[in-house]
């Protein structure tokens, strides 16, 4: 029987990633690379610029080996999340739920397809967790040592096994994060300069894009009920050390919240939890509610999930198309291709954020090369036209560097 149930499980998680797995390899080969991704491939010395720098040194310079590690990453943290959840879920559809919940939030889904720290942060803040309550202590050390010299984003992570500890009463556990979080401190800092100002409501907008609406009110709901009446994990001190820290801070100045985020949306193994702790007691007669209000809000993010995926279709219904929120992410490699087909590989643009982007596919931007691309301010007549869905999105003009001279 526990055989048959252990192949169950493996069987249902696997189906779901594959599905995920194909919709992300899909939208990773639709999505060009941003100015900020060609900054961080050509110039960072990050951990996530040398993944990715290893990974088109070995499946080519080119869109989908670029966002492979990120896919790998949010894969990884799939897996990981659901065998963590083990700890805080007694029965196998809560786990699957929360595998769901988790694999269809936007920001999970940002930090799978988008070169930041993010799904670097998700992915060892799961391991550390998972080996901390599998037992695995040589395991957890040498990732909650290895995590200090990834970036200073993990200072939050120390805070909440100091907090943690305390709760408990391990002084071990409180002196180690103690001290990673002041080395944290010292090595990396934090920013406080800047005049003082306000971003209160602004942080709470990017928690509710990230979660959804309805997803981010339960959030908060899930943090307040365990702080005045459940059992507080440690899961529970890692996302309300995040949440309030951001929430506190952000009163005064603007934090950059891709820092932060990842240590909250791990929180669905809680959120699932408190949601069924609520329906298991409630008559089968009381329990439709929250059948219908559990239906709506996985259809909503389903939908959401796939707008996301399939964001291109929105480009037919926005008159500015610089306004759809991926063009960032469009053109430079359309634009590349069409150079290459005019045989060029080598122009001049005064655009700096287009030449680091256009260098990616292998464009070579030159002060000395006697063609210039300009961008066109009449898409009818333009040299070059970026058109997605027969709708042009961005057009440029070629001339040579005497004909502008004139």
């Amino acid at each position: 029987m526990r055989f048959y149930e252990s192949s169950s499980r493996v069987r249902n998680l696997f189906i779901i990633c594959l599905f995920e797995l194909a919709l992300l390899l899909y939208c990773g080969l639709n999505l060009s690379i941003s100015y900020y991704e060609a900054r961080l491939f050509f110039q960072s010395n990050e951990i996530i610029g040398y993944l990715v720098r290893a990974s088109c040194a070995i499946f080519g310079q080119n869109d989908l080996a670029l966002r492979l590690p990120m896919i790998i990453l949010h894969a990884s943290s799939v897996v990981l999340l659901y065998k963590l959840s083990k700890f805080y879920l007694k029965f196998e559809p809560d786990r699957i739920i929360c595998t769901l919940l988790f694999m269809l939030l936007p920001g999970t889904l940002a930090s799978a397809l988008v070169l930041n720290n993010a799904g670097l942060c998700i992915f060892l803040t799961l391991a550390i967790l998972y080996a901390f309550h599998a037992g695995y202590n040589r395991i957890f050390y040498v990732l909650f040592f290895a995590s200090f010299f990834i970036d200073g984003d993990f200072l939050i992570l120390y805070l909440a096994f100091f907090i943690y500890g305390l709760y408990r009463k391990n002084a071990f556990l409180s002196w180690v994060g103690a001290l990673f979080f002041l080395a944290s401190l010292y090595v990396f800092g934090f920013d406080t300069r800047g005049r003082p100002s306000g971003h209160f409501v602004d942080t709470f907008g990017v928690f509710a894009a990230v979660f959804s609406p309805f997803v981010f009110i339960f959030f908060v709901y899930t943090l307040y009920r365990i702080w005045i009446k459940e059992k507080k994990d440690l899961l529970w001190f890692v996302c309300i050390c995040s949440f309030c820290f951001c929430m506190v801070v952000s009163v005064r100045q603007k934090l950059e919240l891709e820092e932060f985020l990842p240590f909250c949306i791990i929180a669905t193994p809680l959120m699932v939890r408190v949601f069924f702790n609520s329906y298991r007691v409630r008559l089968p007669q009381f329990r439709r509610i929250y059948r219908l209000i559990t239906a709506l809000i996985l259809v909503f993010l389903g939908l959401n999930w796939l707008f996301l995926i399939f964001n291109q279709i929105a480009y037919k219904f926005i008159d500015e198309p610089n306004n759809h929120f991926v063009y960032k992410f469009d053109v430079a490699r359309d634009l590349a291709n069409r150079l290459k087909e005019m045989g060029l590989d080598q122009i001049y643009t005064e655009d700096s954020k287009l030449t680091l982007r256009l260098k990616f596919y292998n464009i070579n931007v030159s002060n000395s090369s006697d063609t210039i691309l300009l961008n066109s301010r009449d898409y009818k007549f333009a040299d070059v036209k970026i058109k997605i869905f027969d709708k042009t999105i961005a057009a440029f003009d070629i001339r040579e560097r005497d004909a502008v001279g004139k």
